[in-house]
């Protein structure tokens, strides 16, 4: 113990601490409240302005059955011939009231729907502000955990759970409280013994409402946890799309989605039937009421202890009520996800960093000299905490000088600048900069000191200048003028050699690169990537496989440019070529996480150790090379070399192609009923079931007719002289058994119509996304290129998008139906009781329908602008998240999250006036319904006194037809349901109907019954990337590769080289010429038979999240043992490696983390192993060796080897090579290589510039032509 605290050691328990602290997300409890605890004080006072209306909206309601009791009570003395003399005026002063209320309710449903709508916007655009926040501050350890798709999920589908709760769903529940409120008081003045006797319904809903809210929680998080992990096997698969064509993952990573997307069903299901058994006791208990309210009243009546019009109005009031507690119900559901979904988010919200980038804690230094020290680092990753990365580490990086830190793949060179940059948290030992702790230092100052460049680097989707000048952030040059900026740009570029590709691009520094650089190569990104990382002349600059993607030449003029310009900069260069680092002041040896040897390049080559033997392994076909007799060398002119490089490069800003699933258009020329038809059609497995709920709609929308019939009968009855009490109590107590025999078939209709429509809403929704994800995965590479095609915008429409599908399905479509069904019946129930009062009180119908279409139009306008914005801010959001670590080291967190907020503040101001014009369609649709009420009792009243209509013929009447007239309302009150679902279909069906012109399901093509013999021929291969298409990429190439031979490209960055294994795979097809496999043409050959033939190792190798195991078989077949996993490790010289691997858990858990760090490696299991997010648990060149036993496993006929070995040691490289050529024999492989060394024992070398083959020949024949080759070779030569 001693020993460990002089060395600045820890305790295990402060260890185990250390890492749990850098995995530990808080549990937190989330009401539906604290939804709104970022809203600001204007949204705040809209929001109680508009719950108001809302409340006031609702307490109209129960007006206008007292006013029809009133009436009632008139027209029954009409009926029995004791009119009062004023009868006419009063008939006319109380349907006034009706007038008035419908311009009241027009006003407050307007402020109440718009208010609403428009906070609803907001208040889910400031958690969604916040969550990006937290999200940004967040140390890395936590992405190792949840992962970039999951954090996607909840930033698309959770917020707009939220948005959906908090603005329409929110209206119509306070409405539905308004008017329990007013139902209560109202209902209690008029007569308080009946309303006491009533309100057991009351309490009963609210029972059966928690409890169902508090069961439906633990369904409702199952269900969205389920799609999370979808989301992230989705947003993986289409992140790394190339990987998973070539790998043929598609059936194995749709197999992973749906098996979430099941479990997602079945959670939702469970949900959904149980909100509709809920709703159906509801719909039960208000006719309980009713008959309750009739038997008791009725006995009252009789005992003069109440009033006809109390009866009458009470029991109208309190059937309301009921269904007002039922509107809650339904709006249950909502609540429930929504409180979910918050639980998730403020999680994130409310974490507090451990290694916070945004604080303001931590000293800053005024002068840096640059000298770092590592003092007894022992680190281990939170994920993998039973694996030691680096044990009783020191290191010295002298200030000013360059540091070179060389070793084995795996041997803890990478972990030093995560270290460094504070990425994680080791758990002992100390890190200096000039002598003070970095712990203590502020986080953002200190990586503002530093810039580095990984193999792998992260470019922006937008132009080169901003990705360059995303260097300037925090820095005292980040408020220069914008012409300094751009010559100090340039300078940067011209010392990473892009300058002169870059201005040979159309649009210069303002070329688009793409998401992820898509639009670059991989010299080209890594140049611009050195260009930004100098560009603000950092203190500190650490280069990690900087230039692993650029050719010889290129490389060792980056090089040298990067030495003059590194004078007084502390530079550390991680390496696996050791000749790069020959110059270097200190060279570090790391081998296991340890030093081994220390000192400059002479030093260490006299101690004959370690480094002396990797050097020796590395350069022995070097010296080979250096032994050829080689003339005098020629000068080349490095800027005619880089022009013509960079000619190669140029592509266009073309209009890209409209086939990404952009719905806008065809939206708007496709109607609802064509939408709504082929969304059912999604549900043609489940056609019997669907009957089944159509059916039990069309009976559940007969109950407002029938209870129109019932009711009409029943006030009748209550209507008779008080001095035959027996006939009141025996005719009203059998209509109140009728209406007790209403309430148990309405039980059983609505229990199966939500069973039913859940299952199939449900079924849907999976169908849909399930579908959407395999089409995705069949799409030809180039529909990833374009624009509105990002990884991050297909795995937000299936989360989102398709999730709103379920807006003409479920329970939206049982109430539609519902409300088509009773318009239809009340409307014949109406005509055959009273054709008169019918037809005129159903004229106001056509106005409610039609005012329900422009609803529609008006929604849809606001949800196309909604998506458009909303869309763009997913794109950027995901970019950013998928990016951290690249976000973090420049410091970006705050641009990124202004950025984002503006991106939100878009949308909400461009989709106000679509609210304001939806919001006064709905209302007017709501107050036209009193209005209809005004003309039913005046009318009615005339028709009356006339003596034409007895006041059964009135009740049953005008219950029936304003019933159809709310029904009518009721339908399009689901408007925005149905225009999101509109949009969500229009987005789908043009999906699913974009035919792939590359599709891998297509078996039309001719099988591949045996191996091929693996005869490749390119004869007049012309090709343009379709989002270049003014450029040709390739110009007439004609290549012949024959069986079993050994066939290398090589060129400088750009010139085709990964165009021609891009089109070997067929991930694109020729412009013209074709490409032939043992003669025959492969566009006619069975794509998947094709490409099980070929094996592919990139040089950026993707891996799924899962096991070692899971990755080398995906996609493999079920004829891969594991004796054939084992042979294929061994030979990418891996085996050892994966079977010293650990047992490690796929997610956090914090007991589990402590028993395996306290226990150490407890479990050997290590083709099980976790690989982590995009395998980030392993060092690239462990990434690209697992990459290579992929390929291997395979036992290809063809093997495409693009820099297969850029990433990895010298010593394993040799390893590798050897294990390469034995996996060579045999088999048709073509390798890229800008290290000419490995590439000399092919048979044939075919050399590319500008697109076009210029030579071709063996090594020898083509050093002896002494062209183009010879000027390649001649250049690694002199600059190993």
């Amino acid at each position: 113990m001693a020993e460990e605290e002089e060395h600045g050691g820890a305790s295990r328990a402060e260890e185990v601490d250390i890492i749990l602290r850098q995995l530990h997300v808080p549990t937190v409890e989330a009401s539906f409240l604290s939804l709104f605890k970022y809203a600001t004080v204007s949204d705040l006072a809209i929001i109680a302005v508009s719950s108001f209306c809302a409340l006031a909206a609702g307490a109209i309601i129960p007006l206008p059955p007292i006013i029809f009791g009133r009436l009632s009570y008139i027209f029954a003395g009409i009926d029995g011939g004791s009119s009062p003399p004023n009868a006419s005026h009063l008939i006319s002063y109380y349907s006034l009231f009706f007038v008035y209320i419908a311009i009241a309710a027009l006003v407050v449903w307007f402020v109440s729907i718009a208010g609403f709508s428009y906070t609803g916007s907001r208040v889910a655009s400031q958690i969604k502000v916040r969550y990006m926040e937290s999200i940004l501050r967040q140390n890395i350890a936590l992405f190792d955990d949840i992962g970039t798709g999951q954090m996607l999920a909840q930033l698309g589908a959770d917020l707009n759970t939220i948005q959906d709760a908090v603005s329409h769903k929110l209206s119509l529940t306070l409405s539905a409280v308004g008017t329990l409120i007013a139902t209560y008081i109202v209902s209690f003045a008029l007569n308080w013994k009946l309303t006491f006797i009533l309100t057991w319904s009351f309490f009963l809903s609210l029972a059966l409402l928690y409890a169902g809210n508090r069961i439906a929680i633990r369904y409702s998080t199952r269900s969205m946890e389920a799609q999370a992990t979808g989301s992230s096997i989705a947003e993986e698969a289409l992140g790394s799309i190339r990987s998973t064509t070539a790998l043929g993952l598609q059936p194995t990573v749709l197999d992973s989605y749906d098996r979430c997307l099941g479990i997602s069903q079945t959670a939702g299901f469970t949900l959904k039937a149980l909100m509709g058994a809920m709703v159906a006791i509801t719909v039960g208990t208000g006719y309980l009421n009713v008959a309750l309210a009739f038997w008791q009243g009725s006995r009252f009546l009789v005992d003069q202890q109440t009033s006809f019009m109390a009866v009458v109005a009470i029991t109208l009031i309190t059937k309301s009520a009921a269904f007002c507690v039922l509107g809650v119900g339904q709006n249950a559901e909502t609540f429930t996800n929504a409180a979910a979904a918050a639980q998730r988010l403020f999680q994130i919200i409310r974490r507090k960093s451990p290694i916070d980038s945004t604080a303001s804690v931590g000293d800053t230094l005024e002068d840096i000299r640059g000298g770092i020290e590592f003092h007894n680092i022992k680190h281990v990753y939170p994920m993998r905490p039973n694996i030691v990365i680096t044990e009783d580490l020191s290191l010295s990086f002298p200030a000013g000088k360059t540091t070179a830190v060389v070793g084995p793949s795996g041997s803890g060179k990478s972990t030093i600048s995560k270290l460094l940059l504070r990425f994680y948290e080791p758990l002992q030992g100390h890190i200096t900069l000039d002598g003070h702790d970095t712990k203590k230092l502020n986080v953002r100052w200190l990586r503002r000191q530093l810039r580095l460049v990984n193999q792998e680097p992260s470019l922006f989707d937008t132009t080169i200048q901003e990705n360059i000048e995303y260097g300037f952030i925090g820095t005292q040059l980040e408020h220069l003028p914008a012409e300094e900026k751009q010559i100090r740009i340039e300078e940067a570029a011209r010392i990473a050699c892009a300058h002169e590709f870059i201005t040979m691009l159309p649009q210069g520094y303002q070329t688009m690169t793409g998401t992820k650089g898509s639009k670059l190569s991989g010299g080209q990104k890594q140049r611009i990537a050195i260009a930004r990382a100098l560009v603000a002349q950092p203190n500190i600059l650490i280069l990690d496989e900087a230039t692993s993607a650029l050719d010889t030449k290129t490389e060792a003029s980056v090089q040298a440019a990067l030495k003059e310009s590194s004078e007084r900069r502390t530079t550390i260069v991680v390496a696996h070529r050791l000749s790069t680092v020959r110059e270097a002041d200190n060279i570090i040896l790391l081998k296991a996480g340890k030093l081994a040897e220390q000192g400059t390049h002479t030093e260490l080559m006299q101690q004959r150790g370690e480094y002396f033997r990797l050097v020796e392994v590395q350069q022995s076909s070097e010296d080979e090379e250096r032994s050829d007799d080689k003339p005098e060398v020629v000068g080349v002119d490095d800027s005619t070399a880089s022009l013509t490089a960079a000619k190669q490069e140029v592509f266009t800003e073309a209009k890209l192609l409209d086939n990404s699933i952009d719905s806008s258009n065809a939206v708007q020329h496709t109607s609802t009923f064509v939408m709504a038809r082929f969304v059912l059609s999604l549900n043609a497995h489940e056609w019997k079931w669907t009957l089944l709920g159509l059916i039990s709609s069309i009976i559940a929308g007969l109950e407002e007719p029938a209870s129109a019939v019932l009711f009409g009968k029943a006030v009748v009855a209550l209507a008779q002289p008080l001095d035959k009490p027996n006939s009141i109590r025996s005719d009203a107590g059998f209509w109140a058994w009728m209406f007790f025999l209403l309430a148990m078939v309405m039980m059983i209709v609505f229990s199966v119509q939500g069973s039913v429509f859940a299952f199939c809403s449900e079924r849907l929704v999976r169908r849909a996304r399930k579908l959407a994800f395999a089409q995705m995965l069949r799409q030809e590479i180039a529909f990833f290129d374009e624009k509105g095609s990002t990884a991050a915008a297909l795995s937000s429409f299936l989360s989102t998008e398709a999730a709103d599908l379920a807006g003409v399905s479920g329970g939206t479509l049982g109430m539609i139906l519902i409300g088509i069904s009773t318009l239809v019946s009340a409307l014949v129930v109406g005509l055959a009781f009273g054709w008169k009062l019918a037809l005129v009180c159903s004229s106001v119908i056509p106005v409610l329908i039609a005012s329900g279409f422009i609803g529609i139009w008006a929604s849809s306008e606001f949800e196309r602008l909604n998506e458009k914005y909303t869309r763009a801010s997913a794109e950027y959001a995901g970019e950013s998240i998928g990016a951290i670590q690249t976000v973090a080291l420049l410091t970006r967190e705050t641009q990124v999250l202004e950025s984002y907020e503006k991106k939100l503040k878009a949308s909400s101001r461009e989709g106000s006036k679509a609210i304001i014009k939806a919001s006064f369609v709905l209302a007017f649709g709501r107050a036209t319904v009193n209005a209809c009420m005004a003309l039913g009792f005046w009318y009615g009243g005339s028709l009356i006194l006339s003596g034409e209509y007895t006041l059964l013929q009135f009740v049953i009447v005008y219950s029936s037809i304003i019933t159809s007239a709310y029904s009518a309302g009721l339908v399009f009150s689901f408007t925005p349901n149905i225009s999101k679902a509109r949009r969500s279909a229009a987005g789908l069906q043009a999906l699913l109907q974009r035919k792939s012109t590359i599709n891998p399901d297509d078996n039309d093509g001719q099988k591949l019954e045996t191996p091929p013999k693996g005869q490749i021929d390119f004869r007049n291969v012309n090709f343009t990337y379709p989002t270049r298409p003014g450029l040709l990429a390739l110009q007439d190439i004609s290549l012949s590769i024959s069986p079993g031979s050994r066939v290398a490209l090589v060129g400088h960055t750009g010139c085709g080289k990964s165009t021609i294994i891009s089109l070997i795979e067929r991930f694109y097809d020729p412009s013209s010429g074709g490409i032939f496999l043992d003669g025959q043409p492969i566009s006619s050959l069975c794509l998947a038979d094709y490409r099980r033939c070929i094996g592919l190792v990139n040089q950026e190798p993707t891996m799924l999240r899962g096991s070692i195991k899971m990755n080398l078989t995906a996609g493999q077949g079920d004829g891969i043992t594991d004796v054939d996993i084992q042979n294929a490790c061994k030979q990418a010289n891996i085996y050892d490696f994966i079977c010293s691997l650990p047992w490690v858990p796929q997610s956090f858990n914090p007991l589990g983390t402590i028993v395996l760090y306290l226990t150490g490696c407890i479990n050997r299991d290590g083709f099980n192993t976790v690989v982590g997010n995009r395998g980030d648990q392993l060092s690239g060149g462990q990434r690209q060796r697992l990459a290579l036993a992929r390929a291997l496993v395979r036992n290809p006929t063809i093997l495409l080897l693009d820099e297969a070995t850029s990433a990895v040691d010298a010593q394993s490289e040799a390893l590798i090579q050897e294990a390469l050529d034995r996996a060579a024999r045999g088999r048709t492989t073509i390798t890229i290589a800008h290290r000419l060394s490995t590439v000399r024992g092919a048979d044939v070398i075919y050399v590319l510039d500008r697109g076009s083959i210029v030579e071709s020949g063996t090594h020898g024949q083509l050093v002896e032509s002494r062209g183009k080759y010879f000027e390649m070779f001649t250049a690694s030569a002199h600059n190993p």
